[in-house]
């Protein structure tokens, strides 16, 4: 009697179409069930993050009031780097004219503390060119007087320190430039070296050896060197072969001035450069031009102007009666004031030979061009009584007027 298992299928038998059957009801299920929605893990954030939503915006910890009032107790305590920080930030949360220009002037004391004398003066014209009160614009114009000449020290103690430091590493040809500048802008630093970087210098240049385009600034700076060093005769000679073999280079121009700068005086030392005038940027350039007009007579008449600086009087005039209209003999022209003035007159049977007059009042100059001189003939009754004669007259006289400070 056969048992029940042996009945029933091996596992063997079954396993392929079991497997067959659950890939196929996978396959049918991928297919037809559609796009799969994506999970709540790749989902968007927020809203914020679509493109089409408004950006998000930053705003300052600190209002306006704050950030000025830990400014000015950043100030108080000489917390100057701190305080720059707010003032820059309670600047740029204001629109009131006023208010820029204060923040400004403070911003220029807080660098002047730091030494930053140069971004210092930068703010105090800021400010001065906005809406200051009275007392804080005299002391800013006060502050801009001396600012550059500190900025300049400050400048040249840079230059010097790093040229020494240069020269501790050996490094001469780094040293030069520096060095060279630091006296410039201030010679007094000569008194403090003790370092010998003059001697090594001449000493570095002389046996330098520099491609051709590099070799007239090698002989300048030798020349300069020797200079400092107190041989005037052998700067000079070293001056001259710059004009003599490189004439045509830049430095050229600076080795003839400095030799005429030797001949003219015979010492030595660098010629100084002076601080410049903050002050003066602000202040508006005087124009020369005192006044630029043209002039025209038809008739005779008179035109004349007397200002401060300057005065003149054009003068169109008949001798005898008679002339026709719209001409006239004698044309006469004033320039200057008091005792100095100078007066042409020209006549119509002569002519104007001169087509510009030019006159010098102390510091005013006067120049006068005459653009149109018509002459004609017309016929007068003779004063003589001898009837009718022809005489030339002025018919049309242009002139352009020019008056300028020296």
């Amino acid at each position: 009697m056969m048992s029940l298992i042996s009945l029933l299928p091996s596992v063997r038998s079954l396993r392929r179409p079991i497997f067959l059957g659950i890939l196929c009801l996978f396959i049918s299920q991928t297919a037809f069930a559609g796009p799969r929605k994506p999970s709540s893990a790749s989902a968007p954030i927020s809203s914020s993050a679509s493109p089409s939503s408004s950006k998000a915006s930053a705003t300052s910890p600190y209002d306006f009031k704050s950030l000025l009032t830990r400014a000015e107790e950043c100030f108080k305590e000489n917390n100057y780097r701190e305080a720059l920080i707010f003032y820059f930030e309670a600047q740029a949360q204001t629109t009131s004219p006023e208010v820029i220009s204060k923040i400004h002037f403070r911003l220029g004391e807080c660098l002047e503390a730091i030494r930053r004398f140069d971004f210092a003066e930068f703010h105090y014209k800021k400010a001065l060119l906005g809406e200051l009160s009275g007392d804080l614009a005299g002391r800013a114009a006060l502050k801009l007087k001396h600012l550059p000449q500190l900025a300049q020290h400050e400048e040249a103690l840079r230059l010097y320190k790093r040229a020494m430091a240069s020269y501790k590493r050996r490094d001469i040809r780094g040293s030069l430039g520096d060095y060279l500048r630091s006296l410039q802008l201030e010679p007094a630093l000569m008194g403090q070296d003790e370092s010998g970087l003059i001697d090594d210098a001449i000493q570095y240049l002389t046996f330098l050896s520099e491609s051709k385009d590099k070799e007239p600034d090698r002989l300048l700076k030798l020349a300069t060197f020797l200079e400092l060093r107190g041989e005037t005769e052998k700067a000079i000679e070293t001056l001259k072969q710059i004009l003599i073999i490189y004439a045509n280079s830049e430095e050229a121009g600076e080795a003839e001035e400095k030799l005429a700068f030797y001949t003219q005086k015979r010492t030595s030392y660098l010629e100084f450069k002076k601080p410049h005038d903050g002050l003066a940027d602000l202040t508006p350039k005087e124009t020369p031009v005192l006044l630029d007009t043209s002039l025209e007579f038809r008739d005779p008449g008179v035109q004349s102007k007397e200002m401060a600086e300057y005065a003149f009087t054009f003068k169109a005039a008949n001798e005898q009666p008679g002339i026709p209209d719209h001409r006239f003999e004698i044309f006469s022209v004033v320039l200057g004031k008091g005792e100095n003035q100078k007066e042409s007159l020209f006549r119509a049977d002569e002519g104007i030979n001169e087509r510009i007059l030019t006159f010098e009042d102390g510091k005013v100059q006067y120049r006068v061009e005459f653009q149109t001189v018509d002459l004609t003939t017309a016929y007068v009754q003779d004063i003589y009584g001898d009837g009718v004669r022809a005489a030339p007259l002025f018919a049309e006289i242009q002139v352009k007027l020019t008056v300028t400070r020296k």
